[in-house]
């Protein structure tokens, strides 16, 4: 006999007696009422949060606790940037040391979204997770993001953390204790958290994804960057950018403010145009039809420069587009949302 039936049985019996024999069926319905109390009680236990349709304010299950203090490679990325840093802010208040914490992606979150949800500044998340904003439209279900207990930006520091205190109105015995650190532990480069600190300018616009737009209108992808069959010759070779289809005569404009450093033609790329942008980032335009600017003349983000062609070696109308840090080719992904 299962509990349920003997807890029936039993509240029938003494309601039995409690009613001096009026109708078993009364004490078997009010029976029934109390089991089925019981019974959406014990479930109301175990029934998982959130319940079907509800959407808490706030819900831990994304979130993993880091207790400890960051290690040197929470922090550390890309150790490249220049000696004085493009950012503002700062304070002379007392920082609480640095801790972090890490949100598990979900579908549908982005790093800026995430900041947001969170109620952080998007250029601080966006700094501990995508070194110079490479990369930060891309994030895979499953990654864990950082996310610290203030805001600020990590900096690399190379011999010179007082005068970026001084940049920043910070005290540096304050950004060593926020880090956990000693001025003997900073030799060579070593990166740091500096709280209340947020990127400026171009540094700011590439943190937030917003330095880069698409060259295009619309386009489809026919070949990516890295490792590919050459459509010639059928060989190995190496692909430094990405070509984006689109028709003859399409509007190609500069997905960047900066200015064009070469206008030219060569057998490969036909007609092309390279754009110097700030913080040594060049964008290359290849297989144009028209070209619409000068070598040194000064771009805006969306000017159009060119039109989509079929010049220099090609096998139908595209763009071939590059994306290069220091005059070294990068995956366009880094930079250009739906990029593959």
């Amino acid at each position: 006999m299962g509990t349920a039936q003997r807890v029936f049985n039993v509240l029938a019996e003494w309601l039995d007696r409690r009613l001096e024999g009026r109708k078993r069926i009364v004490s078997g319905v009010v029976a029934s009422l109390l089991v089925l109390t019981v019974v959406l009680l014990a479930l109301d236990g175990i029934v998982p949060f959130p319940r079907p349709g509800e959407q808490p304010l706030y819900d831990s299950r994304g979130w993993s606790l880091m207790v400890r203090p960051p290690a040197p490679q929470d922090l550390a990325g890309s150790t490249s940037g220049p000696a004085t840093s493009d950012a503002v802010g700062g304070s002379s208040s007392t920082a609480p040391p640095l801790s972090l914490m890490s949100w598990v992606v979900q579908p549908g979150d982005t790093i800026i979204g995430i900041a947001e949800r969170l109620g952080m500044n998007p250029d601080t998340v966006s700094s501990l997770n995508r070194s110079n904003g490479r990369g930060v439209h891309n994030v895979v279900v499953g990654e864990r993001i950082l996310v610290p207990n203030q805001d600020g930006i990590k900096l690399a520091v190379r011999g010179n953390l007082d005068e970026l205190c001084r940049q920043h109105d910070l005290d540096p015995s304050e950004v060593l204790a926020v880090n956990g650190r000693t001025r003997r532990d900073l030799a060579g480069t070593v990166i740091l958290f500096f709280p209340g600190v947020q990127h400026e300018g171009y540094a700011l616009s590439l943190s937030l994804g917003t330095a880069v737009t698409s060259p295009l209108g619309s386009w489809w992808q026919t070949s990516s960057y890295g490792r590919r069959a050459d459509p010639f010759t059928g060989a190995a070779s190496r692909h430094q950018g990405v070509d984006l289809a689109a028709p003859l005569g399409s509007a190609v404009r500069s997905v960047s403010d900066g200015t064009a450093s070469v206008v030219a033609y060569n057998d490969v790329l036909g007609n092309y145009v390279m754009v110097r942008s700030p913080l040594n980032r060049t964008f290359v335009y290849g297989h144009m039809d028209r070209v619409f600017v000068s070598a040194g003349a000064r771009i805006g983000q969306g000017d159009r420069i060119g039109t989509i062609g079929m010049t220099g070696k090609t096998t139908g109308p595209h763009l071939h587009f590059e994306v290069r840090e220091n005059g070294v080719p990068v995956n366009p992904r880094l930079y250009l949302r739906g990029v593959r």
